[in-house]
């Protein structure tokens, strides 16, 4: 049986003039090869702020960590605010 851990991160840019297209694309190329990012919706906020959604998995191991997520995203230029929302496991 194998698991993985499901995350789901809620993302403010640090100002409203952040390219959320530019800001994707960094999210994901500074997390995948390592971390699965199924998806990024994004969620208007107001005052023209739109967090991302960012929904990614990795494998159930100790070479893995939410932390490490965490200092990823927060290394990206354009990134403000990281908050988890979701953690779960997930075993099939």
């Amino acid at each position: 049986m194998s698991a993985e851990v499901a995350l789901v991160y809620r993302v403010l840019p640090d100002s409203a003039e952040v390219d959320l297209a530019r800001l994707k694309q960094d999210i994901k190329g500074k997390l995948e090869p390592k971390y699965k990012v199924d998806r990024i919706e994004e969620e208007p906020i107001g005052f023209g702020i739109t967090a991302l959604k960012i929904y990614i998995r990795h494998p159930e191991s100790d070479e893995y960590s939410s932390d490490e997520v965490e200092e990823l995203l927060r290394s990206i230029q354009g990134v403000g605010n990281i908050e988890l929302e979701y953690f779960s496991r997930l075993s099939f």
